[in-house]
């Protein structure tokens, strides 16, 4: 947000660029949502539920839109997003290694997969 604040092109800060507003404005919904499904896991852990299938998700949603979080970032900086001295070049290769660790994408979503067909469809 500061870069994008602080940042002009063409004699505008890159904020009031339709395009930029509109990668912030999905990268802070994708993380509400995350949040909203790590809050309802966790409310369903604690009431004693199974949270396999909730877990599962969580991680995918979350991981899958870090990625994206972290490209609309490299974007959004342009050609320095890309090096060394901005935290996005760092973020950029960390969030690929969150689809890997602790449970890949892939096998998250055999996970789920399993989950639904043992229960007989989507559920809420």
């Amino acid at each position: 947000m500061t870069y994008a604040q602080v940042r002009k092109q063409f004699g505008e800060p890159l904020a009031n660029f339709q395009m930029v507003k509109s990668m912030i404005a999905d990268t802070q919904s994708e993380l509400y949502a995350a949040e909203c499904m790590v809050l309802d896991a966790a409310r369903l852990h604690d009431n004693g539920q199974d949270i396999t299938l909730q877990s599962s998700c969580c991680k995918l949603f979350a991981t899958e839109m870090c990625g994206r979080a972290v490209d609309r970032t490299v974007q959004i900086h342009g050609g320095s997003g890309y090096v060394a001295e901005h935290a996005a070049e760092r973020l950029f290769r960390d969030a690929r290694v969150l689809r890997i660790y602790e449970g890949a994408s892939d096998i998250q979503r055999l996970v789920i997969a399993r989950e639904l067909m043992s229960i007989g469809g989507v559920r809420k």
